[in-house]
């Protein structure tokens, strides 16, 4: 898990020593000098106001950042040994292609889902955004007669996988509910905690009142519908690991115990790009 980055809670001491008057028998001088002194330590107090509020922005980690997912303020992944620039035709769609249907299913307490977002979904959804359509599925078994569901790391997952269905039913937009997908997996071991999820949803402008109604409605009937739902679709897919990938109903990637496995066709970012581009501009 990443460890969460300490920050400092006291601002600097910072010691000014007003200048020495040129003239200390002129009464005008000395008057301008201390205007001048206020003003500047006017300045000094609002600097130091805004590094104390700023200071959350200044010790993010690269892997913070990947939780901060956007267009604008996600970094250019690296492949191999180069970098892959963005292009207009990396982040541009066409409306005469059908989108590719990508599908990540995972485990919202699972260390190995954190892993695959980070190291391949997130990095090639900033590139083909707007050449799939991405789902988001769960993986849990359902139990006999009383239409619920069992999750492998018991009843806290399952609520943390209603949560972030909440957040895809309310927030379509992969950079919104993928980031704050992204929020809770760094964190995996403390979801459900309140904290955690009003937290990540401040940080994703997402609604934590609206996230707690879906959950949570009809006496949480909406939200295990939600998921039986959710898991259904993966056993069809006939999908019982997580994190597996899944690339036009094709298994692309699975990543499992903290490695790689049954990527037929490579587990880099750029392997998944480039099959996205191929699937993408092939004739409808």
């Amino acid at each position: 898990m990443d460890e969460k980055t300490l920050l400092p809670t006291t601002t600097p001491t910072i010691t000014i020593s007003p200048p020495t008057p040129s003239n200390p028998n002129s009464s005008n001088q000395n008057g301008r000098d201390k205007h001048a002194l206020r003003r500047f330590l006017v300045a000094v107090c609002l600097m130091v106001m805004v590094w104390t509020l700023c200071g959350l922005d200044m010790d993010l980690d690269d892997n913070d950042v990947l939780s901060e997912w956007s267009l604008e303020q996600m970094p250019i992944s690296t492949i191999d040994t180069f970098t892959v620039p963005i292009t207009d035709i990396d982040v541009g769609g066409d409306a005469d292609h059908e989108p590719v249907p990508l599908e990540a299913h995972i485990m919202s307490k699972c260390p190995d889902a954190r892993d695959c977002f980070r190291e391949l979904v997130l990095p090639a959804m900033q590139r083909v955004h707007t050449k799939v359509n991405f789902t988001l599925s769960f993986i849990g078994t359902p139990t006999n007669g009383d239409d619920g569901v069992a999750c492998k790391h018991g009843p806290e997952e399952c609520l943390g996988n209603i949560i972030e269905l909440c957040a895809q039913k309310l927030y379509p937009d992969p950079k919104i509910f993928l980031g704050f997908t992204m929020c809770l997996a760094k964190n995996y071991h403390e979801i459900p905690q309140r904290s955690l999820i009003e937290d990540c949803a401040l940080e994703h402008a997402i609604d934590f009142d609206q996230l707690n109604q879906c959950a949570t409605k009809d006496d949480g009937a909406l939200g295990i519908g939600l998921l039986r739902d959710s898991v259904k679709r993966s056993a069809d897919a006939g999908v019982t690991k997580s994190c597996t990938v899944r690339l036009d109903n094709e298994i692309f990637c699975i990543r499992d115990s903290g490695k790689w496995s049954d990527c037929p066709h490579g587990s880099s970012v750029n392997d998944l790009v480039l099959a996205v581009e191929k699937l993408y501009g092939r004739e409808v």
